[in-house]
């Protein structure tokens, strides 16, 4: 009994922070939805009775429910929910892996980078966090160092798919470096149990062949006049390209004077 009532108080506090801080949208207009509130670590621990597990737990659902919920152009209480969640179980690998691949997509890089390194030091082994910390390293920090030093710390880890063992064993053997990324997405992708991660490696998968299509179509193109395309909608006029292809992420692409692929800025 005494243990129902510890987590009904549990579930009291953390429901009231939440929808204190919501509005349900109007019709079809989208209306301003402010960021929750993410209380402080001292004082769920004084008010969750001891059940800091439980608390942990209640904190990551309701960070997955505030991001997958839609509600909200900007996600800048990301991180605060993932420290108190590893603040009140530092062993929980979830919001660690989550938060390291997640955070860099949302402009908060250091954060993550951070989340990383605790994870990898203080919660149970779980290959994904340094997988993921190798990512980040190689894609937007473009640091082949530290990504090929967190791609064998994945491989070496217990449990790590065969998959990621292959990857950590080729970083850097490549000369194409969009092959090679390409290719950690679609190991990601293909070992990942979380349906936003694997949402997330596929769209990085289809960007990476949207890329590829429109430098052998580009190729084509200055085979047939002399040049690259100025555009790519030149490529449709003249028939190599059926339509000009949408990219996942909504990026607008170019091709430049070498014929190659890129994302306008």
């Amino acid at each position: 009994m005494k243990f129902f009532i510890k987590l009904l108080l549990l579930l009291f506090l953390f429901t009231c922070a939440i929808t204190a801080q919501y509005y349900f949208d109007s019709g079809r207009k989208k209306i301003y939805i402010p960021q929750p509130f993410v209380w402080p670590t001292p004082v769920v621990k004084a008010a969750d009775l001891g059940l800091d597990a439980a608390a942990s737990d209640y904190v990551w659902l309701s960070m997955i429910q505030y991001y997958g919920g839609g509600r909200s152009d900007s996600f800048e209480k990301l991180d605060d929910y993932i420290k108190l969640a590893n603040d009140l179980d530092p062993k929980f690998p979830y919001p660690y892996a989550f938060g390291t691949l997640i955070l860099p997509g949302e402009g908060m890089t250091e954060e993550a980078i951070k989340i990383g390194e605790r994870g990898v030091k203080e919660s149970d082994p779980d290959w994904r966090i340094p997988y993921y910390m190798a990512i980040t390293y190689h894609i937007k920090l473009e640091d082949s160092k530290n990504a090929a030093k967190y791609f064998d710390i994945a491989a070496e880890t217990p449990g790590a798919p065969d998959s990621i063992q292959v990857v950590a064993a080729n970083y850097g053997s490549r000369p194409d470096i969009r092959a090679e990324t390409k290719q950690i997405w679609i190991s990601l992708y293909e070992t990942s149990n979380d349906e936003v991660v694997r949402k997330r490696a596929l769209a990085y998968v289809q960007h990476y062949e949207v890329l590829d299509v429109l430098e052998q179509a580009a190729a084509i193109y200055k085979q047939q006049k002399g040049s690259y395309p100025a555009n790519i909608s030149d490529m449709v006029s003249a028939g190599i390209l059926r339509y000009v292809p949408e990219d996942p992420f909504g990026f607008k692409y170019l091709i430049d004077e070498d014929g190659r692929a890129m994302v306008k800025d």
